[in-house]
């Protein structure tokens, strides 16, 4: 059973929270759409207390992998949304065209 609140962020979510994707990653390429200049600073000051500059700091279960390229619809909810049962918070704050960017440094980053 939802609790109330558990039902009115649930009802939130279905009525505001969704983001079409295809605004923001290529489906030929797989590549989020974005500016990854303009994520470093965000990554920088946001992520990177975490996940390290590079995106290799963490271990774990939403740690890059090598199946990264594949994936930036999975990646860009989790910027959006968080890391359920972990510390990474929602980034629902921020403008999804932001997150895209995000996404889209992070892929540039070394493996």
């Amino acid at each position: 059973m939802l609790s109330a609140e558990d039902m009115n962020d649930l009802a939130l979510f279905v009525a505001k929270g969704q983001v079409d994707v295809a605004k923001y990653v290529d489906a030929a390429t797989k590549k989020p759409k974005g500016d990854a200049a303009r994520a470093r600073p965000i990554v920088n000051t946001l992520c990177a207390a975490c996940h390290g500059k590079d995106g290799k700091k963490l271990k774990g279960t939403h740690r890059r992998s090598a199946r990264w390229p594949t994936m930036p619809p999975r990646w860009l909810h989790k910027i959006l949304n968080g890391q359920p049962g972990e510390a990474m918070p929602a980034l629902r704050a921020l403008d999804p065209q932001i997150s895209a960017d995000i996404a889209l440094h992070l892929q540039a980053l070394p493996k």
